[in-house]
């Protein structure tokens, strides 16, 4: 699991060849849809998002048991399809704020992905 706080951790994202460059466009859009709303006149480079609104992607099986935990606070769970890719995005939602989650399809264990889906 990857935490999303700031534009390097989009960066360290990038270098990753194997995730599909869309999807973390996606995710790079989000965050400066923040950006823009959050910011109080600092650059890009030095605005981090606070822990309780960041952002995840999630890359293992097992990062499964993060949204496993999480249930009781599971707002929403969007599948979305990108020319060749489909992933969840998901909203947790802890004491009034909002942490979004990213997971490619086929990701989580195949019985927990299909049970979020529905």
């Amino acid at each position: 699991m990857k935490i999303i706080q700031s534009i390097a951790d989009i960066e360290k994202l990038k270098e990753r060849s194997a995730l599909p460059t869309k999807y973390i466009k996606i995710i790079e859009d989000q965050f400066l849809e923040w950006y823009e709303s959050e910011n109080e006149g600092e650059p890009l480079i030095s605005f981090r998002l606070p822990n309780h609104t960041c952002m995840y992607h999630l890359e293992k099986e097992n990062d499964g048991e993060f949204i496993y935990k999480q249930l009781i606070h599971l707002e929403f769970v969007d599948v979305e399809e990108n020319e060749e890719i489909k992933y969840l995005r998901m909203g947790i939602m802890n004491d009034h704020q909002m942490h979004l989650v990213y997971v490619l399809e086929g990701t989580l264990e195949p019985s927990f992905e299909e049970w979020l889906k529905n």
